[in-house]
């Protein structure tokens, strides 16, 4: 209430850039209380707005009826996104369910006694899906439509449905059937499309269907490539390339916004923040469609990997389930008689030189690059990475100085947030 008074003045007395600015303002005043966003009950209403990157994905993931919650709030509540063609909330909930229980399948042929999917569960998912509607309302979204908006964040909850909690790597040495059928290029991330696709199609979901206007089939085709190329660029492995041609695409992103700026004498700066939303028009419609594609897929990709960019407490939380899950692989791999994996020997792998290590060769440029298409939301990813970066160096100074491990901070989801239950790494 205070805030809106504020710009309540502003709109009375000051300049359109002023006015901008306070919004700005606003938004990041509210996501120092987004963390304060507690798991609803049966009577808790989550709004909109109140979803950014300090809410507790652990917590708002910690039962069904919390899920639930949450994306209905994101999908189905009236200021919510809204999918291609408008389907029901009944629809939309049975999609959900589906979708969810996806990430609870354990893959054929794999020793789950051993591999421990600590990290790609459901509230990874989850997780992953506020990230991108973070960082959507931090600026991003004036960069696309209504309809990608929604679809895009829609892909961030299943762009791991089918993760197994191993490499493609491993699925690939150990001809594994999922290898056979997919083959060794972004082996897991095509599963995972297929499975989404034919989730919505089962559904009636984003389906060309006869008598549809020409306009609608259109979205439905553009939505259907987004959700697709979206997920297959989260492949790690193509990190270097989506790099390389979002930088390339930053000039043009730039200059768009530049010129919508322009017609509403807005204050620049070097990207989108969330006073640029209402320019969204202006915006995304001078975008052809691949720049379109390009870019929502960067914001997942960086929604898939922003544990680094949270605050310390959730970054180091995330980083124990990842290292726990590829140590797990590591045990497999052992096992096996195989070469382990980098990054997979909990015998050799110091956790905090591993943190500093991916931080330093994939978040940093990663993030850097981010805050010149979005202002806000990129600078606020990469002033936390900063902090956790000098936070593990300490912590790597004190294992080098004083001969004792780092102990891993192990706090896996619920069982209804994804975990399965297994090892524990106190490496």
């Amino acid at each position: 209430m205070i805030e809106m008074k504020a710009i309540d003045r502003i709109k009375r007395g000051s300049p359109i850039w002023a006015l901008s600015l306070a919004v700005s303002l606003v938004w990041l005043v509210g996501c120092q209380h987004r963390g304060q966003v507690r798991s609803p009950d049966s009577t808790d209403v989550i709004a909109f707005e109140s979803l950014g990157f300090e809410s507790d994905s652990f917590e708002l993931s910690s039962t069904k009826e919390s899920q639930m919650k949450v994306f209905e709030t994101l999908f189905i509540e009236k200021d919510g996104y809204r999918i291609p063609g408008d389907p029901g909330p009944a629809r939309l909930r049975a999609f959900f369910s589906d979708l969810r229980e996806s990430y609870f399948r354990k893959a054929e042929g794999l020793d789950y006694s051993i591999v421990g999917k600590q990290y790609h569960t459901f509230t990874h998912a989850m997780d992953v899906m506020i990230t991108t509607h973070a960082l959507l309302r931090s600026g991003g979204a004036v960069y696309f439509s209504k309809n990608e908006q929604a679809v895009l964040v829609l892909a961030a909850l299943g762009h791991d449905s089918m993760h197994t909690g191993v490499s493609n790597a491993f699925l690939a040495n150990t001809k594994h059937p999922y290898f056979l059928e997919a083959g060794a290029d972004s082996l897991q991330e095509k599963r995972s499309v297929k499975h989404v696709l034919g989730l919505l199609d089962q559904h009636e979901l984003l389906v060309v269907k006869v008598g549809m206007g020409e306009d609608l089939q259109d979205e439905i085709m553009g939505a259907r490539n987004l959700i697709e190329q979206s997920i297959l660029w989260t492949d790690i492995s193509r990190h270097k390339e989506q790099m390389e041609k979002v930088a390339a695409l930053v000039p043009q992103l730039n200059d768009s916004l530049t010129q919508a700026r322009r017609s509403e004498r807005k204050e620049a700066t070097k990207g989108a923040t969330a006073a640029d939303l209402l320019l969204q028009m202006k915006v995304h419609s001078f975008l052809p469609e691949e720049s379109r594609v390009l870019l929502g897929s960067f914001l997942l990709h960086v929604a898939d990997i922003s544990n680094p960019g949270r605050d310390w407490t959730t970054c180091e939380r995330w980083a124990g389930l990842v290292m726990n899950e590829f140590f797990s692989q590591g045990d497999l791999e052992k096992k096996l008689g195989l070469p382990v994996s980098m990054n997979c020997d909990r015998s050799k792998v110091l956790v905090p030189f591993a943190q500093i290590g991916f931080g330093k060769f994939v978040i940093r440029d990663l993030y850097e690059l981010l805050s010149q298409t979005l202002d806000s939301g990129g600078n606020y990813l990469l002033g936390n990475f900063e902090n956790n970066q000098r936070k593990w160096q300490e912590i790597e100074e004190e294992v080098k100085s004083g001969g004792k491990p780092y102990s891993i901070k192990f706090e896996p989801p619920s069982s209804e947030g994804g975990w399965l239950g297994g090892r524990a790494s106190s490496n």
